[in-house]
């Protein structure tokens, strides 16, 4: 009987301890608050944008920015190859620590709220990852 109550004691503290190793603090944790897809277009503009190379492709890609919604997310500009992944990192600490929406594999990623936000628009192709500089949304 004493196995079975130590079984459980060990079961026990481990569910417990899982949600915390879960959520310990890392750079990139998971966002639950995700956004949605890319509005209609109208007045987006491209607020950072980066032009890299690896793997023999050259791809730019960029943070845009939705003005009417203060909504922003990323998006290949050209180069974009199906199987290559984008995503937004959202700060609010100046990129000491962020939350990552995605990745997704596409030519754009959810866009997220950017207002009094550190946004940067990130992707991945050939095995390499990339990020514009963080951009302040006021």
């Amino acid at each position: 009987m004493s196995i079975t109550r130590r079984t459980a004691a060990v079961i026990a503290a481990a569910s417990l301890a899982l949600p915390a190793l879960a959520f310990t603090a890392s750079p990139a944790a998971a966002d639950t608050n995700c956004g949605s897809w890319p509005g209609n277009g109208i007045a987006d503009h491209d607020i950072e944008t980066r032009t890299v190379s690896a793997g023999g492709r050259t791809v730019t890609f960029a943070l845009v920015n939705q003005r009417f919604s203060d909504h922003s997310f990323s998006a290949f500009r050209s180069g974009y190859q199906s199987g290559d992944q984008t995503w937004v990192d959202r700060s609010y600490d100046g990129g000491t620590t962020w939350s990552q929406c995605g990745p997704f594999n596409s030519k754009f990623s959810n866009d997220l709220n950017n207002y009094h936000n550190w946004m940067r628009a990130c992707v991945r192709f050939n095995g390499s990852s990339f990020c514009t500089p963080w951009h302040y949304d006021t």
